[in-house]
């Protein structure tokens, strides 16, 4: 981890020298900060994926920041249900499901005390509205009209060629409080903060594609203790947020 940190700080130094040589020379250490008149860039890893972002002070109490987060697609496999509304399962088949969590984010840090490093966070995120994604990977042969893959407790249709296509849809205007430590614009050369916060994403809603369209899914009560991944993430309005930044001054 330690070698990871220093490539990352390396990196971020390299390219401030290439844009900046000469800002690289300014003094170490900021006494005051006043509007826009320094810049900071940052590379962020935590739960919204590995990012990066600029910021730059508006005020002695306030700093703003701005960039854009990318996370890795996760996927799993599993075996799920497929039945139609009313009835008992009819079988299994196996299906993949993909995550997607890229946002970008406006965020204002606010300093009540600016000789100390605590600051309230508030601002957004915002992005794609599909968060994770679920088809089943074998099609599904002489199903019956109705019948479709169980996501927790909704039913996802299948279409003419027998796959079922699944997704979990959230806001993509997401507004953003938190709190955390460090400076966005670190009044040294390099600095490393820490946040701590939720964005509100809205209840989650399950969608299926049929014929190019994508539909929501009416909760249907099913009882199943498949999809649990699924499940989960149904059931909360907020998406937890954890983040380490680590930041270079330019100037």
């Amino acid at each position: 981890m330690k070698k990871i940190k220093t490539l990352c700080l390396a990196a971020i130094a390299a390219l401030a020298m290439t844009f900046y040589p000469q800002s690289v020379q300014a003094q170490d250490e900021v006494d005051e900060f006043g509007i826009f008149d320094h810049v900071s860039a940052g590379l962020v890893i935590g739960t919204t994926g590995i990012g990066i972002d600029v910021s730059a002070p508006i005020t002695e109490y306030v700093q703003v920041r701005a960039g854009y987060n990318f996370f890795p697609t996760f996927k799993y496999k599993e075996d799920v249900d497929y039945r139609a509304k009313g009835k008992k399962e009819r079988g299994k088949t196996e299906a993949e499901g993909k995550s997607h969590f890229s946002t970008g984010h406006l965020l204002f840090d606010v300093y009540p005390f600016p000789q100390y490093s605590f600051h309230a966070t508030a601002g957004f995120y915002f992005g794609t509205d599909e968060v994770a994604t679920l088809e089943n990977l074998i099609p599904v042969k002489d199903f019956e009209p109705g019948e479709g893959i169980v996501i927790g407790d909704y039913i996802v249709g299948f279409d003419q060629n027998g796959y079922a296509h699944g997704s979990i849809k959230v806001n993509k205007f997401r507004p953003y409080v938190g709190i955390g430590f460090g400076r966005s614009v670190p009044r040294k050369r390099f600095g490393v903060s820490g946040d701590l916060g939720v964005q509100f994403w809205g209840k989650p809603k399950v969608y299926e594609k049929q014929t190019g369209m994508d539909l929501e899914v009416t909760k249907d009560d099913l009882g199943s203790e498949s999809n649990k991944y699924y499940d989960v993430i149904a059931k909360f309005p907020v998406f937890p947020v954890l983040t380490i930044r680590l930041t270079y001054r330019i100037f």
